[in-house]
This record gives structure tokens, sequence and C-alpha cells, in this order.
């Protein structure tokens, strides 16, 4: 009895710092994102190997077992499953199925990642405000150093060529990538210094002005992708906002309002951008976005029409015939890369059962954050905030996601599984 008394307590002081461990690695993996993509890897993978470890050790009782099957057959995991099988449909009817079937195992992993994020931060509370204070302090460091970097170049310059660092250092364009996750950062660390209190509330207004001034890039590399992201993420914050004070009635008929409109300026966008092939100087339907933009979208829009059930299989459209050829007037490919507008891409990649199958697990996703802001919204708790920080987040990314990278980036996608985990696992969580 004594030596199992003893294995339970050393089983119990592994868990506890496998868990810390995790949070502070998870905590940093966003904010790394300043020294490249790369360098959020290992954060990410080491934070979500550890969680997964300390999980498996905690999972010997019964209800711990049930509560991990709980969350693996809620209805948003049910979704998920859906959209990966669709995705390995389409990847398997692919003429390129051997790049196409990597996209359904890369969604498989980082969402079963995220689950895992999720796992962690909602049984332990001392890894959920590891992972707050980690990701403040880390996210205001990143931003002052992107600030400094791009405000002070002269002195950067300086800095660098005392490191033996290549010199000039153009700071806006090198953290271009990084200022379009800002904008996904920002809610969660303006709630999670919202949710410390004291000091750590000022460090997470802080982020406020240094994440405008990185958007800004002095000028020189205004992210327009983060902008949007910050629209459509107070949008959406303001929709749901106003929704909350409806009845259901006219709770549907707003829904119903919103969905209309979306469609008719999707529609409207659609019949405006140009069919391939284009020729020289062809004056554009739309004012925005920017000329080769409105080619490639129109090259991909054509794409799905020729593709409209499965589509051509997932991260494979820019090896479809055409695809490669030059533009006239622009020098650059109808698709250089990818499409730049996640609606299209996976439109036309996985057709529309691959795009209804996304609309419901983000559907899902929104609804349940809706219902935690709706249950608690007449009780003094701190499950509110974290709804709407959930809420921000999702109408940043997306909208974000509509002129910005590809929704199949490792980075770009595990980045919002990671940040959604935190506020979604602290509302859903007893300890808020």
């Amino acid at each position: 009895m004594i030596s199992e008394s003893r294995d339970n307590g050393l089983d119990a002081t592994n868990r506890t710092w496998l868990f810390c461990i995790a949070a502070v690695c998870l905590g940093a993996a966003v904010p790394a994102l300043i020294i490249g993509k790369a360098a959020m890897a290992p954060f990410f993978g080491f934070g979500v190997l550890c969680a997964g470890i300390g999980l498996i050790q905690s999972s010997r009782s019964g209800r711990d077992r049930s509560w991990v099957l709980a969350g693996l057959t809620a209805p948003l995991a049910w979704a998920a499953y859906l959209f990966i099988g669709c995705l390995v449909l389409s990847a398997v009817l692919s003429d390129h199925s051997g790049k196409a079937l990597g996209i359904p195992i890369r969604v498989a992993l980082t969402l079963g990642a995220g689950f895992l994020c999720f796992q962690l931060f909602s049984r332990s509370p001392l890894a959920l405000t590891l992972a707050c204070k980690t990701l403040v302090i880390t996210s205001v460091i990143a931003l002052s150093i992107v600030v400094f970097s791009q405000y002070l170049p002269d002195l950067i310059d300086l800095v660098r060529r005392q490191l033996g660092l290549a010199t000039p250092f153009d700071a806006p364009r090198a953290y271009k990538m990084f200022a379009s996750a800002t904008i996904c950062l920002l809610p969660i660390v303006l709630w999670a210094g919202q949710r410390l209190g004291s000091v750590w509330m000022g460090l997470g207004l802080a982020a406020l002005p240094l994440t405008a001034l990185v958007i800004y890039g002095n000028g020189e590399e205004t992210s327009q992708s983060a902008i949007s992201g910050v629209l459509g993420g107070s949008l959406l914050l303001v929709l749901v906002l106003i929704g909350l004070r409806l009845q259901s009635g006219q709770r549907r008929a707003l829904i119903a309002g919103v969905v209309l409109l979306a469609m008719a300026v999707g529609a409207y966008i659609l019949t405006h951008v140009p069919s391939p092939p284009v020729v020289e100087n062809q004056p554009p339907a739309l004012p925005l976005p920017d000329w080769h933009r409105q080619v490639i979208w129109g090259f991909t829009w054509d794409v799905f029409l020729n593709n409209p059930i499965f589509g051509v299989g997932p991260n494979t459209v820019n090896r479809v015939p055409g695809a490669s050829e030059i533009v006239p007037g622009l020098n650059q490919e109808y698709i250089p890369a990818h499409p730049h507008n996640f609606i299209l891409e996976i439109a036309s990649e996985s057709g529309v059962v691959g795009l209804l199958a996304l609309i419901a697990v983000l559907v899902i996703l929104l609804k349940m954050l809706f219902q935690i802001a709706a249950s608690s919204i007449s009780v003094a708790n701190r499950s509110r905030p974290a709804a709407y920080a959930g809420i921000f987040l999702m109408g940043a990314f997306w909208t974000s996601s509509l002129s910005n990278f590809s929704i199949w980036s490792a980075w770009w996608l595990a980045s919002f599984v990671l940040l959604i985990s935190i506020p979604l696992a602290a509302a859903r969580s007893r300890h808020g």
C-alpha cells in the first residue's frame, strides 16, 4: 500500500511537470513566429507531446476516460471527422493523390493536437494559467522587437552589425507574415491579461498599440489582411452581441439576413472576377483586390466550376492545366502557389462536399461559443470574456484567410487551433 501510494504520488508529480512544460511551450508557440514559421514547430510539437504523455498518465480512471470519450464523440468532433473524410475522398480521386493525401493527414494531426491542448487546459488550471502568462509575456516581447525593428531601422542595423548579422534589415517585409498572426494573438492576449488581472492586464493592454504599429509596418508594408481580420473579428463580435439580446425568432432573422448578404457579396465578386484566359491590359471589373489576385480568383473559380463535387484534390489547384501559364502583362503565373482565399481554395480542391463540411465545423464551433456567452450573460463568472475572445478570433482568422495564406499552411492552421483551444477550454472548464 505504501509503495502504491508513492507510485501514485510520483505519477502526479510527473504529470504536473509535464503539464507545466507543455503549457509554457504552447504559450510561446505562436509568438515564436517572429523568428520564422519553422520556429513555431518545436514549441508546438514538444508542448503537444508533453500534454499527450501527461494526459495518458492521467486517463487511468473511468471518469477521465469518459471525459475523453465525450470529447471524441461531441458534435464538433463528428463534424471534424466528416471534413477529414471529405478531404481523403477528394485526395483519392485526385490526379495528384500522392501530394493531396498529405493534407488530410496534416489536418487530422493538427486537429488532434488541438484536442490535446483543449484537454490539457480544461483539466489543469495550473497549465491554463501558465499558458496565459507565457502567451502574454512572449507576445509583448515579440511585438516590441518587431516595433523596434520597424521604426528604428538605423539602430537595429547597428545592433545587427555588432552581432555579425547581415544589414540592412528590411523589418517591415521580414515581419509581414508575423503581422498577420498578430491579429489572431491580440484577442487571446487581451483576454488572458484580463483573466489574470493586475500587472498582466497592463501587459495585455500594451499589446493593443504594439499590434497596431506592427500591422501598420511603418507605412512600408501595411498588412491589409490583418486589417481585414480586425474588421471581420469586430463585425462577428458585434453581431453576436446583438444576437444575445434578441429573441430566438429575431435571432434567426438576423442570421438569415447576414447569410443572404454574404452570399450576395460573394456572388457579385465571383461574377466579376476575370475568366481565364485574360488578355494584356484587360481592365479589372472590381476595385479590390489587386489585378493579379483577381486573376487568381477567376482561374480558381473556373477550376471549381469544372470540378464542383469533389474538386481536384487538396493542395493541388496549382497543378491543374494552365495554372503555371504566365498571365499576359503580369509576368506571373495564374496560380503561383495557392488561391489566397480559403473558400475558393477548399471549393476548388475538395468541392462542395469539402466546403460544406468545413462550414459545419465552423458553425458548430461558433454555436458553442455563442451558447457559452448566452448561458453566462447573467452569471458573474469568467466564461463570457473567454467566449468573446474566441468569437473575435474566429472572425479575425477566417476573414483574414479570405485574402491571405493557404489554409493548408501548417503554421497558420496550427496557430488558430492552438489559440482557440485556450479560451474555449477556459470557458468550458469549471475553473473559468
